[in-house]
């Protein structure tokens, strides 16, 4: 190469390496970095240890707002006694009971039905007849079933009395006691008792 021509050609490529070099210096605006700030470390949350009362169970807030309507006690014992069935392995059969509608038929209704009556806790006052007090579940359990077939709204109730227990067994609940009127005696006809008509407990 001719020594002239090779001499231009590495001032061309000095010349090119500066510019590369000097360009961003000159032309080009440097950035402005923004400073880093370094954050401390939030401390710890503190953690309440003290132990946590034991929430109340909704069954409890229940009984204490919903209180259970007012019974008359001395008629409620007076109708297990008035209706007590000697104790037996077997019970009475109730095949000569009439059907509940034969029953009902012979109430002749003139007047409107009432308004239930609310009573000094705010229940409406509703009744049942208590046809029979038994010492044996199975016992109980038959009479309902026999009930229940003829068509009276029959259930059994248990009820604790000391280390022993007792079920009665009621019909209804109704609003008017005069509804019992034709079942009571049908029922006391047949099973030689002396039902009565007591305020119904709905259980809570």
């Amino acid at each position: 190469m001719n020594p002239i021509l090779r001499q231009r050609f590495v001032g061309a490529l000095v010349l090119i390496a500066l510019c590369v070099v000097f360009w961003p210096i000159v032309f080009v605006e440097p950035v402005e970095q923004q400073p880093i700030e370094l954050r401390s470390t939030p401390e710890r949350p503190r953690v309440d240890t003290s132990p946590i009362a034991k929430p109340e169970s909704p069954e409890a807030k229940v009984r204490d707002v919903v209180k259970p309507p007012e019974v008359d006690r001395e008629s409620q014992m007076r109708a297990d006694e008035m209706t007590r069935l000697e104790d037996g392995d077997v019970a009475p059969n109730l095949s000569e009971l009439s059907a509940v509608d034969s029953v009902e038929q012979l109430e002749l209704r003139e007047e409107a039905p009432v308004i239930p009556a609310l009573d000094a806790s705010g229940y409406p006052q509703a009744w049942v007849l208590q046809v029979a007090t038994v010492s044996s579940e199975l016992r109980a359990g038959a009479l309902v079933e026999q009930l229940i077939d003829k068509g009276y709204p029959a259930f059994q109730v248990r009820v604790a009395s000391g280390a022993s227990a007792q079920w009665r067994i009621q019909i209804g609940p109704k609003f008017e006691k005069k509804s019992f009127a034709s079942i009571k005696l049908e029922v006391d006809r047949v099973l030689k008792v002396e039902s009565m008509i007591v305020r119904y407990q709905q259980p809570l």
